[in-house]
């Protein structure tokens, strides 16, 4: 009988089976340490109740969703709403609706008088800089004076301590890990963060069915107070 059941599992959601028994859904990221790590645990234990196994995978930025997108993966993570169906660029993902985190995208620099008052236009006379693929500053940071893509975080602290840029973009938590761990002691974010957004998991369209159920799974993680304990020893 658990066998016909785990078979009737896999049928509907397309999942491979895990060496457990149970379906394993796999999802790339090219997440920051911390929202990683968010990603990670809040995944895990909201799919743990629906009887499904985690597998995590790191994949570069555009390569990451496209593999996504393609059905290389199961899904993807975390990105800003809107990526996927008919109108998104990638229309073979499904946006799980309910919001994994909210993340605070900041512009990080050694001159601590520049104004960012004015937001997403504030960066027009910059030299800036900022991971390859990242959607949120491909669609809003392109009007700046000089625009550097780079593969690695690392890269974008080391061309801000060398003064080849004057802004680097990045998240709020993360960057001020990254440049505490490099000794970039003169580097800080400012303010105001250029926005704060939330962010969502993205399923391949094959596993429709699997959406309804993960939704509300992370809505009872957030009802019974897991949701808070998780993000709490995280960031």
């Amino acid at each position: 009988m658990r066998a016909f059941l785990l078979a009737g599992l896999l049928l509907v959601f397309g999942l491979a089976p895990a060496v457990a028994g149970n379906p394993t859904l796999t999802l790339s990221t090219n997440n920051t340490p911390l929202d990683r790590k968010a990603l990670e645990q809040l995944s895990q234990e909201s799919l743990r109740r629906i009887g499904v196994d985690l597998k995590l995978v790191s994949l570069p930025s555009e390569r990451s969703l496209t593999a996504a997108n393609l059905g290389e993966v199961d899904g993807e993570g975390l990105r800003v709403g809107g990526l996927g169906g008919p109108d998104g660029p990638y229309p073979n993902l499904i946006q799980v609706p309910e919001r994994f985190v909210r993340i605070s995208f900041v512009a990080f620099s050694k001159n601590a008088t520049i104004s960012l008052d004015n937001g997403w236009d504030s960066l027009k006379p910059y030299r800036i800089a900022f991971i390859n693929g990242w959607k949120m500053f491909e669609a809003n940071a392109q009007g700046a004076r000089v625009v550097n893509k780079v593969d690695k975080p690392e890269q974008l602290f080391r061309m801000l301590d060398e003064g080849r840029v004057d802004l680097v973009l990045y998240t709020h938590a993360d960057g001020l890990l990254l440049a505490r761990n490099l000794g970039l002691t003169s580097v800080a974010p400012l303010s105001p963060a250029l926005k704060e957004v939330d962010m969502y998991l993205y399923l391949h369209k094959k596993h429709q069915a699997l959406v309804p159920k993960l939704t509300q799974a992370i809505r009872d993680l957030k009802a019974d107070g897991s949701y808070n304990r998780i993000l709490s020893a995280i960031y």
